[in-house]
């Protein structure tokens, strides 16, 4: 390795720090609202628009 390669490293390191990240999570393991999520809102929305 040469010096400029520990320097990019470095670099690299110091541009892409680690952050903490919350994301909801549906019952079935996916990202909520899960697309089962979405269809169902989308049937109750449809069925209150039509009362």
């Amino acid at each position: 390795m040469s010096e400029q390669d520990v320097e990019d490293a470095d670099d690299t390191l110091f541009a892409h720090p680690p952050r903490v990240v919350r994301r909801w999570v549906c019952g079935c393991g996916m990202d909520y609202p899960c697309t089962d999520v979405l269809f169902a809102r989308l049937v109750k929305a449809t069925a209150e628009a039509d009362k």
